[in-house]
């Protein structure tokens, strides 16, 4: 005898935020968290809607909201259509208006994929030539070579 489950069953899980165990249903976290973060975001979008140009600090600031929730409201686009508002690239800090990284950072991690892929590339043509690996051409040095450290 089979026993078939929903695929909508809820799971004990420890909440993310305040690690207390509930039951997830699909929501992400435990109600009275989740409850928080959807009264952040109505106070962030009631505070955007009043202010279009503003910036994630001066909403961060007004409205008591955690940076990560106002800075995810932002990626998402929610405020497309509100004005131009300014948050911090993910790596640099320097104030964007759109995607995750500014277009310095967006350069060099572009860069930096791009010698990942050319060094794999010519370890394994070395390999496939039947040359010994060196120690350089391990995947832990390629790592050291990226980051400008030989």
């Amino acid at each position: 005898m089979k026993t078939y489950y929903s695929k909508n069953r809820p799971v004990l899980k420890n909440c993310p935020i305040c690690g207390k165990l509930y039951a997830d249903a699909g929501s992400g976290a435990c109600q009275k968290c989740y409850d928080a973060y959807r009264n952040y975001e109505e106070e962030i979008r009631n505070f955007v809607e009043a202010n279009p140009n503003c910036t994630a600090g001066d909403i961060v600031k007004k409205t008591g909201a955690p940076l990560a929730i106002a800075s995810k409201m932002i990626q998402s686009g929610q405020f497309a259509m509100s004005g131009k508002i300014a948050y911090p690239c993910s790596r640099c800090g320097k104030l964007i208006n759109t995607g995750v990284y500014c277009s310095s950072c967006q350069q060099a991690v572009q860069q930096a994929t791009a010698n990942a892929n050319r060094l794999a590339q010519e370890a394994r043509r070395k390999y496939l030539t039947g040359k010994k690996k060196s120690e350089k051409e391990s995947g832990l040095n390629i790592i050291k070579l990226l980051r400008g450290k030989k």
